[in-house]
């Protein structure tokens, strides 16, 4: 039994359904509109111009930065109407979910990069949100997410930016994924839910919203369900912006030298590394004081193998002290590094090396 009034596969999809989408431009909302049809009435499927496919991504969770997220979100005044951790999503899944964005038809298509952005969802679960957002000023529901949510690349967005206030490391890992237009909205949410949990979402659209401010959370969908989604996604509070990740692959280096002498010349900087480790800051102030103090080990390293030090660092050393010449080989050169050293690497720090350096061009300094 559908949703609503009885379903009326007959009328058209509206035109507020589908915006500036692949699918708009491609001709294929039609189909996706009387699928959807044959399960929820049109007019609880109008709701869907004021409620938002929104995903977080495994690196918003593993984080901790889902909750900043969250947080703007409620201020913004989007209310969670579905929330789900999803636990059983394979590949396949994911590649449902981009599959416009992995075609030559496409011009904004990614196939050359999808063989590593998918390693992410392998990772662990992503949760899954339908949000009811006021719509802005001259801006539809799914316009205001895509304003607020920021660009792809973090590093080339702005503050009150989702992706620049929680930050996001690269490309890849850039903590969530919003529709594009309310169609898109319905097809997305039906890769994950079933037109069931569609149509009670939207069912509460309207519903008032008597949660504490803090989350903006309607009764149906409470603070204790959705504590409980984000447990089975599981969290973290690992540091994967490239920084920190350098810096912790540097020290454990640096803890393996062989050179006492090397180690004792560097004490004062890489004290100082652990505190942009540990600080805050944003993306391009972290990444310009990151490559600042590499200027000085790099100075450091140069002076060391000028003198007649009778042992000398690993070149590996002087290679982490330039920025400016990372490439994507140079994360596995670092891995071959590290493998000589006998010195494990996280499977997260490992997928933070490898997406920052395919993109590091994100983050050489103008």
């Amino acid at each position: 039994m559908g949703f609503g009034s009885p379903p009326n596969t007959g009328q058209h999809c509206p035109d507020f359904m589908s915006e500036d989408s692949y699918l708009a431009r491609t001709g294929q909302v039609e189909e996706i509109w009387r699928s959807l049809c044959e399960d929820i009435s049109p007019a609880l499927l109008a709701r869907l111009a004021e409620c938002v496919f929104v995903m977080l991504k495994p690196d918003a969770l593993a984080t901790g930065k889902h909750q900043t997220m969250l947080d703007r979100m409620a201020s913004a005044g989007w209310r969670i109407l579905y929330a789900q951790a999803a636990l059983t999503a394979s590949a396949r899944h994911f590649e449902e979910l981009y599959k416009y964005n992995l075609t030559v038809r496409n011009e904004q298509n990614m196939l050359g990069d999808w063989w590593i952005n998918a390693r992410l969802y392998g990772m662990s679960p992503s949760l899954v949100l339908l949000l009811q957002v006021p719509p802005g000023i001259g801006r539809t529901a799914h316009q205001e997410v895509k304003s607020r949510k920021g660009p792809s690349n973090p590093f080339a967005g702005a503050p009150g930016q989702l992706r620049w206030e929680a930050g996001a490391t690269n490309l890849a890992l850039n903590l969530l994924h919003t529709a594009d237009d309310p169609i898109s909205s319905a097809r997305e949410f039906l890769i994950f839910g079933s037109t069931q949990d569609l149509g009670h979402a939207l069912a509460r659209a309207t519903a008032p919203d008597r949660a504490p401010a803090r989350r903006a959370i309607p009764p149906e969908v409470s603070t204790e369900s959705l504590d409980e989604q984000i447990f089975l996604a599981g969290t973290g509070d690992r540091r994967l912006d490239l920084p920190s990740v350098l810096i912790g692959i540097k020290s454990r280096l640096r803890a393996t030298e062989t050179s006492d002498q090397f180690v004792e010349a560097t004490d004062c900087l890489y004290a100082r590394y652990r505190d942009l480790a540990r600080g805050g800051g944003d993306l391009h102030s972290r990444w310009r004081r990151f490559c600042d103090l590499s200027a000085e080990e790099l100075a450091l390293v140069d002076s060391f193998h000028r003198s007649s030090a009778p042992a000398q660092s690993d070149p590996i050393m002087r290679h982490l002290a330039t920025p400016g010449e990372f490439r994507y080989e140079t994360a596995g050169e670092i891995k071959i590094a590290l493998l000589r050293r006998g010195i494990a690497l996280d499977p997260w720090d490992d997928l933070a090396l490898d997406t920052s350096m395919f993109y590091i061009s994100c983050f050489q300094p103008e």
